[in-house]
């Protein structure tokens, strides 16, 4: 008698799930993929709808020589609370960077504005500028100035 045979009549002996229990577990699969879908999709929808209501714009932008500081002007033309998270500055030419300055939870309701004072060592004068705004959000406004 081969060793074999007995592990033959096991395999033939051995019994897999139901159909039904199978189906069973599939549809619980799906519909739990699908609620982890539905989830992620809706967090994502909410998080865009934010940033698409929150909606800035730069008003004003005052040159003060002496001390090289920029009076800026925010309004918020948006539907939700806006918080300024940046400005930045750079000359308008190409291969310019960003220089950043971070602003510290500046808030602005909608409909409402803010003046903001860049502390802006690096302006020259008679030079053209881009100034950025940043919100939390992601949403940024940018203006064209140039300087005295």
């Amino acid at each position: 008698m081969s060793v074999y045979k007995p592990l033959k009549r096991l395999y033939r002996e051995a019994k897999g799930i139901s159909p039904l229990v199978a189906t069973l577990l599939l549809i619980a699969i799906a519909v739990a993929a699908s609620v982890i879908t539905y989830s992620w999709v809706m967090s994502m929808i909410a998080a865009q709808s934010i940033q698409a209501q929150t909606q800035i714009r730069i008003d004003a932008v005052g040159w003060v020589t002496g001390p090289n500081r920029i009076n800026i002007t925010v309004r918020n033309t948006g539907s939700v609370p806006a918080t300024i998270e940046s400005i930045s500055l750079k000359k308008n030419a190409p291969g310019q960077n960003y220089v950043l300055d971070d602003i510290t939870d500046v808030s602005i309701e909608p409909g409402d504005y803010t003046f903001v004072v860049y502390d802006a060592s690096v302006w020259a004068a008679a030079t053209p500028y881009i100034i950025r705004v940043t919100c939390t959000t992601g949403f940024y406004y940018e203006a064209f100035a140039t300087s005295p």
